[in-house]
């Protein structure tokens, strides 16, 4: 029985050259996981990043995040789009980063 997991993977895998790109480009680390890919950087005593996951309809689904380093439990995070083409989601990977380095700081968990 497929879980999607196996279609999911080879959808991230035609990205990754982009993101590759993208992230050399920005200064960001890419990190890969089995069901997504999130791109990461620190910035204002934070940490950042964009989620990028295949979304019901095989089309990309990304979500900005800020955490506090070493606490991924508490972070702040928004939905910024859904079911995006490679093309539409190559576009707005800057305007991600300007959205995720304005998101209010996670609540404190200590």
């Amino acid at each position: 029985m497929d879980d999607g997991t196996a279609r999911e993977r080879g959808h991230l895998e035609v990205i990754d050259s982009n993101l590759t790109v993208f992230a050399l480009a920005n200064g960001l680390d890419l990190a890969k996981a089995e069901a997504h890919r999130r791109l990461e950087w620190f910035s204002e005593g934070f940490e950042r990043g964009i989620v990028i996951e295949v979304g019901a309809d095989a089309g990309y689904d990304v979500r900005v995040m800020t955490w506090r380093s070493g606490k991924t439990e508490s972070r702040t995070e928004r939905v910024v789009g859904e079911g995006l083409s490679a093309a539409d989601l190559r576009a707005m990977l800057s305007d991600a980063i300007d959205t995720a380095n304005g998101l209010e700081a996670p609540p404190r968990t200590e």
